[in-house]
């Protein structure tokens, strides 16, 4: 593809030299008009200054410059020629008065013709002649209009290099950094049009530092979880090769599985968060009935809520309907209501639910546990955070994936103590219809 310097050059150029062509067809034209005026002017000048009578030695001299050759004739009363310049073609006699433009042997000639007393005088010049001293008119003239024209095309070479400066400094300045370098590039001395780029480029380069960062953070965390379960399950193994008796064997083997689980769970919570971290392009937006979308969490969990005797049910039947990607909004309902059942006490209460506040939608999941501190519950959306004396089996990952995927959708998530004075609530409150729709 062309560079941006090689198409302003030659299009400034070609430019010039089109109109540099035009002003000189545009001048020559002029100067035949003009010439051919001068022509006919001097044509009738010639023919008045001619005497009444040619005799022997009164012969015109021939012409030494361009603009003189003219061709002068005269006849008398019986039609024969006289004598009247010396070394000139001979033209047909054509009987006018005034101007005409003839042919003559296939060349074309001006002529003025006039009588006087008992002779017919006519003055002819060739068009040749004319386009001759116009040309060199138009010569004469243009010579330092050419110079100026090739002055003003050095004058575009040096500034579209001087403009494109502020270009090579930016590719310099990217090209000489390392991908760890994501620091904003200086935009003080770039003129408007570059600004606009660089403040894109800047804005590009904050995005790929934070994405740096979560991804680090991420695999940094990822890390540190999966070593303490990765070595309780060798211990584990260790314990089992290590079991005197059946029933040892049989209850190591248990709670080998347990740690499995946990594991799975560990890792599922990892990718889960991997998928939605900020920054993740969300799916298709889709129309989604809330009241559904929680009778099918309430479905999916309640083998695991009746193992622990508790009561999970939707309090709500209001049909709402918002725009959101299915497959996020599920995992993040089901990691609240996953989150709710591991915190609530065996014979505990968890309720599932959506309505509408001030024209927007919201969902929440409520429980009666043992609740967490006010003074704890900001930092509960931390990866890895989990509030201290917990004892509960889990990975402190679930409210982080709740919050990224409320984050795409443009919801803000809100903790408070559940309604019935102990307990935990959890509300995802999404935009407005507007603001959803812009979201798409």
């Amino acid at each position: 593809m062309m560079t941006i310097r090689r198409q302003l050059l030659i299009g400034l150029l070609c430019a010039l030299a089109l109109c540099a062509l035009g002003a000189g067809v545009a001048l020559y034209y002029a100067m035949l008009k003009e010439t051919s005026e001068l022509g006919d002017l001097q044509l009738r000048q010639v023919a008045a200054a001619l005497p009444n009578e040619f005799g022997p030695g009164t012969a015109l001299p021939g012409a030494e410059d361009p603009e003189e050759d003219v061709v002068v004739q005269a006849w008398d009363e019986r039609g024969a020629p006289r004598q009247v310049a010396q070394e000139v073609p001979l033209l047909p006699r054509y009987d006018v008065r005034g101007y005409k433009s003839v042919q003559f042997n296939g060349a074309g000639w001006r002529i003025y013709g006039e009588r006087r007393r008992a002779l017919y005088v006519q003055v002819a010049q060739s068009d040749a002649v004319r386009a001759q001293v116009a040309t060199r008119r138009a010569m004469y003239i243009g010579w330092p209009v050419l110079a100026c024209l090739i002055v003003l095309a050095g004058f575009i070479l040096m500034v579209v290099e001087r403009a494109l400066k502020p270009l090579d400094r930016l590719a310099q300045a990217v090209a000489g950094r390392s991908p760890e370098a994501l620091q904003p590039l200086p935009t003080d001395a770039l003129p408007p049009e570059l600004r606009q780029v660089v403040d894109a480029l800047n804005g590009l380069m904050r995005k790929f530092a934070r994405a740096l960062t979560q991804q680090r953070t991420f695999v940094a965390d990822a890390a540190h979880e999966l070593r303490s379960p990765l070595t309780a399950l060798k211990l584990q193994l260790q314990l089992v090769e290590r079991a005197a008796g059946a029933d040892a064997r049989t209850a190591a083997l248990a709670k080998l599985e347990e740690r499995l689980d946990r594991g799975v769970h560990l890792v599922q919570q990892l990718l889960s968060l991997a998928r939605h971290e900020v920054g993740h392009q969300p799916g298709q937006r889709l129309d989604i009935d809330l009241s559904s979308l929680l009778q099918a969490a309430v479905i999916d969990h309640e083998v695991l809520a009746a193992s622990r005797g508790i009561d999970l049910g939707v309090a709500s039947d209001e049909h709402i309907v918002i725009a959101a990607d299915p497959e996020g909004l599920r995992v993040l309902l089901n990691n609240l209501v996953d989150n709710a059942l591991r915190y609530t006490q065996p014979g505990g209460r968890v309720d599932v639910r959506a309505g509408r506040r001030g024209g927007r939608a919201w969902l929440q999941v409520q429980d009666n546990g043992p609740g967490v501190p006010e003074q704890d519950r900001a930092r509960l959306f931390d990866r890895c955070y989990r509030p201290a004396g917990n004892t509960v089996p889990g990975c402190g990952l679930g409210l982080s994936i709740v919050r990224n995927i409320a984050d795409h959708h443009g919801a803000s998530v809100e903790i408070a103590a559940a309604d019935w004075g102990g307990g935990l609530s959890v509300t995802v409150l999404f935009p407005a219809a507007d603001t959803a729709a812009d979201l798409h």
